[in-house]
């Protein structure tokens, strides 16, 4: 049964007249006569008594034009109720990405919410992950994607992916696809400085192995990192997703280190201090989703699902 033949007959019985409610309607009287002939075919009983003077419900007719009109409420609240979820979907959301993760997620997510939900306003911040994470912590940014083992205080965590950090080198210095953690001791490295994640990672792994990078230069610059290895001036340590478009070019080379476990989480943090709201929830949510089918194509090298 339609709700709308249901919208029909209320208006019939309001209007005492299948022609005046017609005109109302903006339908032509056969049209609404028909609709009404279905109606009652349906429930299987006369709705309404026709005479010259116009129309009145029987009493099967008053029964059903009660429950008609309380379905119809009903219809019109559970769409109200839509629309005011769709509605809320609205506002500004504040997020962080480290510049790697950015070549992954910030695209795509830009395009889905524009896509889906353009009525949210996105506010993107890229930097190192220590200093997204001050942020963070301080209510600047509703939620940002970090490099986190454990969870930083005052904020909860959802692993994104684990990815393995890479020797990546000029095309030309013919290192091979896999290399031990001791070239790094051997070749010039250019690296970040000591508070950057990647930089955190590397030096616990040689400390466990009792070694320290060759470093001739340090850069907290992924741009100066990457075009200082094309030009020869060394090698430098980064994930997949940062040199993934010079690789597939030919304008660098990446290897992964056969003997060592260097790796960091990516995580989706979120200020417990910031009120949860339906579009934080969506812009997380969608970039959750957007992490889970970048794993899945299974292009990213090194890179692998969060426990």
């Amino acid at each position: 049964m339609e709700t709308r033949r249901l919208e029909y007959f209320v208006r019939i019985v309001d209007a005492g007249s299948i022609s005046r409610a017609a005109q109302d309607l903006g339908l032509a009287q056969p049209a609404l006569s028909q609709q009404l002939a279905i109606l009652e075919q349906d429930v299987k009983a006369q709705l309404l008594h026709r005479s010259r003077q116009g129309v009145t419900p029987t009493a099967a007719g008053r029964q059903f034009y009660r429950q008609a009109q309380i379905i119809l409420r009903q219809v019109a609240e559970a769409r109200s109720l839509v629309t005011a979820a769709e509605e809320s979907l609205a506002g500004t959301v504040s997020v962080g990405f480290p510049n790697s993760a950015a070549a992954i997620l910030c695209l795509p997510l830009i395009a889905r919410l524009n896509a889906e939900h353009p009525q949210i306003e996105l506010q993107i911040t890229e930097g190192y992950s220590a200093v997204l994470t001050g942020m963070a912590q301080k209510g600047q940014l509703d939620m940002s994607v970090l490099y986190q083992e454990t969870p930083p205080p005052g904020m909860t965590t959802t692993g994104l992916w684990v990815e393995d950090l890479l020797l990546v080198s000029p095309p030309g210095a013919a290192l091979g696809d896999r290399v031990p953690l001791n070239t790094v001791a051997r070749v010039p490295m250019i690296v970040p400085s000591p508070a950057n994640s990647t930089r955190i990672a590397l030096d616990k792994c040689l400390g466990e192995q009792g070694l320290s990078a060759n470093v001739t230069l340090q850069a907290d610059s992924l741009v100066t990192l990457k075009k200082a290895v094309q030009q020869g001036m060394g090698h430098t340590i980064l994930p997949w997703p940062a040199v993934a478009e010079e690789v597939e070019k030919g304008l660098l080379a990446a290897a992964s280190f056969d003997d060592a476990p260097l790796h960091r989480t990516v995580a989706l943090c979120t200020p417990d201090a910031v009120p949860p709201s339906p579009a934080r929830d969506r812009v997380a949510a969608t970039i959750r989703a957007i992490a889970a089918e970048a794993l899945a194509t299974g292009r990213n090298l090194g890179m692998r699902r969060a426990a």
